[in-house]
């Protein structure tokens, strides 16, 4: 079972980019997934969003499609806006919206860009999507300082409605620094933290603890050019076995 869930897992982390397969997608083939479709204002347009069965895999979610209501048949793979844009929507009958997951960028360090881009004549108007609700308050987890007093561990989380815990980052900051608005050692996603918590050990190192459906996913996680601290992970499936969210801090749910 744990094999099937990691091989589930690794499918959705691989599944950014466009399900790399060398025959054109139609809506009528065996491993074509319809999550959902929306008409323009005018019905003449449909956004189809689809995910492709890879089999033991599960479903790799693709994109989205934007088409001519009247070209469903067509090859979709010439239409579609990629899966790192969601919340995708029409604006009216030659304009959409849609946000792109800047997330996976700073965690590989690159340069966050976006610009707006142009399918089958309809304009997308594209803003970054950073999961942080506009009004949401930055909330601190957990926080030590190191022995050697060089850095304090900070795990912190935005939070706008208390029953809806948005997914944690873990920084390492300078003792007495302001706390970055991303983590700069270890970012989550909205599936879950991942780590269920941290400590420094006595050489100046990290220890992330996490259960055995979730260790080995960490890694994916790490920002690429974090501090230079070393970390181990342990496995406590008594003490984290059921845990997918990092839950430390009591303001969160008392008055």
């Amino acid at each position: 079972m744990r094999k099937v869930f990691h091989l589930l897992i690794f499918a959705l982390l691989s599944s950014c980019n466009l399900y790399e397969r060398k025959e054109e997608v139609l809506i009528t083939d065996n491993d074509f997934v319809e999550n959902y479709r929306e008409f323009s204002p005018d019905s003449s347009m449909v956004l189809i969003n689809y995910s492709l069965d890879h089999g033991a895999f599960g479903y790799g979610y693709v994109g989205t499609a934007i088409l001519k209501t009247v070209d469903t048949t067509k090859n979709l793979r010439e239409y579609t806006l990629a899966n790192e844009y969601t919340r995708v929507k029409w604006i009216d009958n030659k304009n959409i919206s849609a946000q792109f997951d800047i997330i996976p960028s700073i965690r590989a360090g690159l340069k966050v860009k976006t610009k707006n881009l142009e399918i089958n004549n309809i304009l997308i108007h594209v803003s970054a999507l950073d999961y942080i609700d506009q009004g949401a308050q930055q909330i601190v987890e957990y926080r030590e300082v190191s022995p050697n007093g060089l850095y304090e561990l900070v795990v912190f989380r935005y939070i706008k409605e208390r029953d809806n815990l948005n997914f944690i980052h873990i920084s390492l900051i300078k003792f007495g620094e302001q706390i970055p608005k991303y983590g700069n050692y270890f970012i989550a996603d909205t599936y879950s933290d991942y780590i269920f918590y941290g400590t420094w050990t006595k050489d100046n190192e990290l220890e992330f603890y996490s259960n055995s459906q979730f260790a080995e996913l960490i890694p994916y996680y790490l920002i690429q050019n974090r501090p230079k601290v070393n970390f181990r992970i342990i496995t406590d499936d008594k003490k984290y076995g059921k845990k997918y969210r990092w839950v430390q801090n009591g303001k969160l749910f008392n008055e």
